[in-house]
């Protein structure tokens, strides 16, 4: 049996299929770097992945830098668990990645953050300025934009984030909120979540430093990052981070594997 903190649970490695424990790891990974990566905001965040017809949530209670693989509740579409664990889901945390899963059947992973420096680019009005490299990858990769209707916790929010969201969007900057990212593995969400992130620091750094007008792309150059998005997917993978941050999680605490 493992433990957190006062609760006993099983190790589900071996008890599941291959294919569900790669995506458990994979996805207690995502929940270990948000925290690593200073996205964190306590456990006020949300991250899942689909695993067949249902879905991985985060246990209620854990900090994200406690989840394991083993750890992670399966629930189906509506939020019901089902499959036997300790612990619970966030049950109204559920809905905006229902949103999302439900929409977009290549939305396998889908991150949602709070972050302060993305937070703060949400509540300009002008959004995320094509005006770095950083940006301009946002952008061409499909970056959409969901208006403030409160707290998103509710079911019947769900269909005006879906329209926000759209079919080809890999992300969306919540007004005056936050960010969803989605992948079809993890790497995707996770690389998305960065870059964006990076994206709204440069631009808050530029607006802090600015004596005049930011220097924005053409449109002609913006559309040549579509090309380039195509050209860095079909590479050989020798610029792919996500092995090694892999690594790197097992070296500081290898628990999220078990």
């Amino acid at each position: 049996m493992l433990k957190i903190g006062d609760t006993a649970y099983p190790s589900l490695k071996g008890k599941v299929s291959d294919d569900e424990w790669n995506i458990r790891v994979q996805t207690a990974a995502l929940f270990r770097l948000i925290p690593f990566m200073g996205w964190d905001d306590l456990s006020m965040q949300l991250v899942s992945a689909r695993v067949g017809d249902d879905f991985l949530v985060a246990p209620s209670g854990l900090l994200f830098e406690e989840v394991t693989a083993s750890s992670l509740v399966k629930i189906n579409l509506e939020g019901d668990v089902v499959s036997e664990s300790p612990f619970g889901p966030v049950q109204n945390a559920w809905y905006p990645m229902r949103a999302v899963h439900e929409a977009r059947p290549d939305a396998n992973f889908v991150i949602h953050s709070h972050d302060d420096i993305i937070a703060a680019v949400a509540c300009n009005a002008d959004g995320l300025l094509p005006i770095s490299q950083s940006a301009a990858f946002a952008i061409a990769d499909g970056l959409a934009y969901h208006d403030y209707e409160g707290v998103e916790t509710y079911e019947e929010r769900i269909p005006s984030l879906q329209r926000s969201l759209g079919a080809n969007n890999n992300a969306a900057i919540l007004r005056n909120h936050g960010l969803l990212t989605l992948g079809y593995e993890a790497k995707h969400a996770f690389m998305r979540h960065y870059n964006i992130r990076k994206a709204c620091r440069i631009q808050l750094l530029a607006n802090s430093a600015k004596h005049g007008e930011l220097i924005r792309f053409p449109q002609s150059l913006l559309d040549e990052f579509r090309h380039e998005l195509m050209r860095v997917g079909q590479a050989d993978g020798t610029m792919d981070p996500w092995p090694g941050m892999l690594r790197k999680l097992t070296k500081l605490d290898p628990s999220f594997m078990d």
